[in-house]
C-alpha cells in the first residue's frame, strides 16, 4: 500500500529489548511512534533515537496492565499522529524463580502484563482498526509458547495465552473478512535485559 506520511505505530515494551529494536526498525522509515512502556527514562532514550532518524516519538509512560491507562495513550498518539496504522505488544513482567517459591502476587503481575497487557492493547487497536478496514497488530510471542522452560512458569503460561487468544482472534478477522492483519512472532531466546530486571 503506498502511503502519503510515514506509519503511525504504537509500540509496548518500548523502552528496551525487544520493543525497543522494533521502535528502531520502524524510526528507519521515519514512523511516528507511540512509545510505551513504565519506564521513563527508556522511553526518553528511545524517543530520541527515534527524532535522531527522521521520526517522530510521543513518550507515554504507563502500565500495560492498566486498560484505561493503554486506552488513555492510544487516544493520545491518534490527537498527536492520526490513525493508527500498526500496533506491537512487546511488553512483559517476569518473575525467575520454581512455581513454588512465587506469591501469587508475583503471578497475578506477571499475567496482568504479559498476557492481559496484550489484551489491552489488541482491544484497543481494534476498537480504532476494525471501523476503519485497516491496520495490523503484532504479538511478539515466544518460542515458551509451545515448549515451557523451569523458573519461567508465569511468563510461559501467559505465552502460551496470548497464542490462544491471538489464533482465535485470527480466525474471527478471517471469518469476518477483515483486512485488519493480526500475527505473532515466536522469539527465540534474545540477548534482552530480561534477565538482569
Amino acid at each position: 500500500m503506498k502511503r502519503s506520511q510515514p506509519p503511525v505505530v504504537v509500540v509496548t515494551g518500548a523502552s528496551a529489548g525487544v520493543g525497543r529494536a522494533v521502535v528502531r526498525e520502524f524510526a528507519k522509515d521515519k514512523a511516528r511512534i507511540g512509545l510505551i512502556a513504565r519506564g521513563r527514562d527508556g522511553l526518553e532514550a528511545a524517543a530520541r533515537e527515534v527524532e535522531e532518524a527522521g521520526g517522530q516519538a510521543l513518550v507515554l509512560p504507563l502500565d500495560v496492565a492498566d486498560a484505561q491507562a493503554v486506552e488513555g495513550a492510544a487516544a493520545q498518539v491518534e490527537d498527536r499522529f492520526g490513525s493508527i496504522d500498526g500496533g506491537v505488544n512487546a511488553s512483559f513482567a517476569g518473575v525467575l524463580a520454581r512455581f513454588v517459591y512465587m506469591t501469587l502476587q508475583d503471578y497475578r503481575r506477571v499475567t496482568e502484563v504479559t498476557y492481559l497487557g496484550y489484551v489491552h492493547g489488541t482491544l484497543t487497536a481494534l476498537k480504532r482498526m476494525l471501523p476503519r478496514d485497516r491496520g495490523i497488530i503484532i504479538q511478539v510471542g515466544s518460542a515458551l509458547a509451545h515448549r515451557s522452560i523451569p523458573l519461567q512458569a508465569a511468563y510461559c503460561a501467559s505465552k502460551h495465552a496470548i497464542m490462544g487468544f491471538h489464533e482465535s482472534l485470527l480466525s474471527e478477522l478471517i471469518h469476518d473478512r477483515s483486512a485488519v492483519r493480526a500475527t505473532m512472532v515466536q522469539m527465540p531466546a534474545m540477548n534482552t535485559p530480561q534477565f538482569d530486571w
